[in-house]
């Protein structure tokens, strides 16, 4: 049990969706409130929690956004090329958490699949982007 002087909280920055918040809240153990500043008549969200989960939450708040950017700009491609299906594959799992959560979110989502094992990489045309530092392996086909 958390001491009530030990709980933290994090104004989340503008232009954050819903939807990711919401999974922050889910995968982090952090809740969800929105406070009101009196002196300049504002409301603002913020997430609060220990400060272990609170920097947790930090941590996959730019990996989610940056997972959520990047797949719905994979969907652009797929419905633009008429690509049938793609192929995601990491080794690093946060990103491979991050995606599947975030996967759910988008469009054409049925389109995209994570995939597990190195080997799909072998004989296969792919294109390697990194997100927040970590490769991520598109496979099209």
């Amino acid at each position: 049990m958390t001491d009530v002087n030990d709980i933290k909280e994090f104004k989340i920055p503008p232009g954050i969706p819903l939807s990711i918040i919401q999974r922050l809240c889910e995968s982090c153990g952090v809740g969800y409130d929105v406070r009101k500043d009196e002196l300049f008549d504002k409301e603002y969200p913020v997430i609060y929690g220990s400060p272990e989960n609170i920097e947790n939450a930090k941590k996959y708040l730019i990996l989610f956004t940056e997972c959520r950017l990047c797949l719905r700009d994979i969907a652009r491609l797929l419905r633009k090329h008429n690509i049938d299906k793609i192929y995601l594959y990491t080794d690093d799992e946060d990103l491979k958490y991050a995606l599947s959560v975030s996967l759910k979110d988008v469009l054409f989502n049925d389109r995209m699949e994570i995939v597990d094992g190195k080997d799909i990489l072998e004989n296969k045309n792919y294109e390697k982007i990194e997100i927040c530092g970590k490769p991520l392996y598109i496979i099209i086909e």
